[in-house]
């Protein structure tokens, strides 16, 4: 078996490779949010501003723009703000490195995605506009070769490959413009149920960044205000970039052009007034799938997992409207921010969860109002924020953190919260071991330092509660989750054409839930754990690059014997002249499905996420892509997982009566 040979697959690692570094690249990016806790609308949000920012660069002296947090950690983006308002804008790149906070690795990593110039005061005219912006558009398939029984029997309504497209025009800040369709494997299109085309469509239209108009959009957007506690829609917080608990709320924002839940529709607006208030209005009303009572006509449960495909899911489709309007209102002033927000959601129909013993605390009614108010300070090298919410029925929830950045290296962060089960909110998220702040209170430390020899060390620490029961553990429970990151990266050459990095992670998570052989009438709770642990070694080259990666895992419960699980992979991208080729094959041998191991993987534009790997066998891919002037780029992906243990792949409806599992991938995009 592949782990009893694992001390000369770890021997032969070390071996091959020698260590990495340099910037943040996509796949650092993928592997510290697919090893969380993996949302794939979450991580498109992430990608997409990933593109961003190298298609259209940040000006770094413009303090009103938005730089990512996987860029610039809010405490680093402060401290910015504040050097160039006392001393001017930065006129080069070895000036940034005078700004606290900042070091060579920052720079390096700020140089592929930001730029210097002075900001201009004067805008520009919309036929300039018009004639700078960027014209992008994507179209792609996905097709997976084996049938499954969903299309065999005839339970799906459609073909079994996806089709997409994406246009959109955007110059910086200042005007966007996107239409976007969508139909999933399984789906209709132009008949069947879906006789109007594509199953899903989305567009927008905002502008923003011109004077007292902060930002106004017309189409399906985001709102994004204090902590998330309040209201925040799109995605979760991602618990790794760094030590910072801070988040950046961007209030209003474009929503990710294939996101079939959790977006608003309608419009918005902010406004910038004297004295460094702001304020800002929304109204939105979007068709929500839920599956309806026949009998009550009442809404049991909302889904959001966007697909339609089978009778049941087609049921489901835009029969839940949605109103929801409100405002917000913030003073910034130098180094103190205090906003409020208030808002109300109401629905065409009664919402009434089934009886389950975990719904209990669940939204039930056709209205709700919320209501919270956040504020952030900064004193020298101390951050400050929190927010403090109230929903319909009396529920609370608040939280509190405080950031020290100790140096350019060393941050600790300390954050509170606490959520009553009574605290209803569907269009919150911030910290919490659940999709929604309810039912938990916690306490989380975090820091980030750099040790002797040059190792970067990443430490999360999150202590738990959950004072009533909830889905999948029906007691109160308590649970706690730690994670630690070293690194250590070296650049070779004099123009660090060559680079290194090597990087060792574990996470330990201690958690309650019921146990899956209690009876239906007398249910039992137990503790279990669970560990992973990653090692990587990446190596960089101008036109070559190789990363190898060793992952364990380790599931055990109080009764049962426990279960582990391993991977090993190997990745090669390669660059010739036009065409650039990627490539990997993955052996893993994983005993149980709680004991499953996440890696990421790179693919087209709209189509890079993680895989679960399971059971005992090989996954493999090869990508290729061929550009032509930076206008048409051409990319297809071929990728199968094969396994030895078992005679089929998949269940229900997507059971495959084969040991493995193929698909093709085939994009095209062209910029004008």
């Amino acid at each position: 078996m592949l782990r009893s040979r694992l001390p000369f697959l770890l021997l032969f690692i070390l071996l091959s490779a020698a260590l990495s570094a340099g910037a943040q690249s996509l796949d650092d990016i993928l592997e510290r949010s697919v090893e969380q806790d993996y949302d794939e609308e979450a991580l498109q949000e992430l990608i997409d501003e990933y593109s961003d920012a190298l298609e259209q660069k940040v000006n770094l002296n413009d303090t009103a723009a938005y730089i990512p947090e996987w860029l610039l950690s809010p405490f680093q983006h402060e401290l910015l703000r504040a050097y160039i308002l006392q001393h001017g804008y930065l006129l080069s790149w070895e000036e940034v490195l005078m700004v606290n906070g900042f070091d060579s690795l920052t720079v390096d990593r700020l140089r592929q995605f930001c730029v210097l110039e002075k900001p201009s005061s004067r805008l520009p005219s919309l036929k300039q506009m018009l004639q700078r912006g960027t014209h992008n558009l994507v179209v792609g398939t996905t097709l997976t070769v084996e049938q499954a029984r969903g299309y065999n029997e005839g339970i799906y309504d459609g073909k079994p490959y996806r089709l997409y497209g994406r246009y959109r025009f955007k110059y910086k800040d200042h005007i966007s413009v996107q239409l976007s369709s969508e139909k999933d494997a399984g789906e209709g299109f132009f008949y069947g149920s879906q006789r109007q085309g594509f199953d899903f469509y989305s567009g927008h239209l905002m502008v923003g960044n011109m004077g007292w108009l902060k930002n106004a959009v017309i189409g399906r957007y985001r709102l994004q205000f204090g902590q998330g506690l309040t209201l925040w829609s799109g995605s979760r917080a991602f618990l790794g970039w760094d030590a910072a608990g801070m988040r950046f709320g961007r209030g209003v924002c474009a929503s990710s052009p294939f996101a079939e839940s959790d977006y608003l529709q309608g419009t918005a607006l902010a406004v910038n007034l004297p004295y460094g208030l702001e304020l800002t209005a929304f109204y939105s009303y979007s068709l929500r799938d839920a599956s309806i009572d026949t009998a009550t006509f009442m809404a049991t449960s909302i889904s959001s997992s966007g697909y339609h495909r089978t009778s049941t899911e087609i049921a489901k489709r835009a029969t839940l409207g949605e109103h929801l309007y409100g405002g917000n209102f913030q003073w910034n002033h130098k180094a103190f921010h205090i906003g409020v927000t208030a808002y109300r959601t109401y629905f065409n129909r009664h919402v009434q969860p089934k009886p389950y013993v975990y719904n209990h605390y669940a939204f039930s009614g056709r209205s709700n109002t919320n209501a919270g108010l956040d504020f952030s300070y900064r004193w020298r090298r101390i951050f400050l924020y929190g927010e403090g919410a109230l929903s319909q029925g009396g529920g609370r929830a608040g939280l509190i953190g405080v950031d020290f950045w100790i140096n350019a290296t060393t941050t600790l962060s300390l954050l509170y919260r606490n959520y009553s089960a009574r605290y209803q909110n569907l269009h919150a998220s911030t910290w919490g071991r659940q999709s929604l702040p309810q039912n938990e209170s916690g306490f989380r430390l975090a820091l980030q330092t750099r040790l002797p020899l040059q190792i970067g060390m990443l430490f999360h620490a999150d202590l738990y509660r959950h004072p009533h029961m909830h889905y999948g553990c029906y007691s109160p429970s308590v649970g706690a989750d730690v994670r630690t990151e070293l690194t250590r990266q070296i650049s070779v050459g004099s123009d660090r054409s060559r680079s290194l990095q090597l990087r060792l992670s574990h996470r330990y998570s201690n958690f309650m839930r019921n146990n899956s052989q209690s009876s239906a009438a007398e249910y039992s709770v137990e503790t279990y754990n669970r560990h992973l642990l990653y090692g990587d070694i990446d190596y960089r080259m101008r036109k070559v690059s190789f990363r190898t990666r060793v992952g364990w895992s380790s599931f055990r419960g109080e009764s049962g014997d426990p279960c582990h699980g391993i991977v090993l992979l190997q990745d090669v991208q390669a660059q010739i002249k036009n065409f650039s080729f990627g490539g990997r094959i993955a052996l893993f041998d994983v005993e149980s499905y709680d004991a499953r191991l996440y890696v990421a993987e790179r693919g087209l534009e709209y189509d890079n996420g993680g895989t679960s790997l399971y059971g005992r066998g090989m996954r493999f891919y090869l990508l290729a892509r061929y550009s032509w002037k930076e206008r048409l780029t051409v990319g297809l992906k071929y990728s199968v997982t094969a396994y030895v243990d078992r005679e089929a792949v998949g269940s229900g409806y997507e059971l495959i009566d084969n040991p493995y599992r193929q698909q093709l991938r085939l994009q095209v995009r062209l910029r004008f």
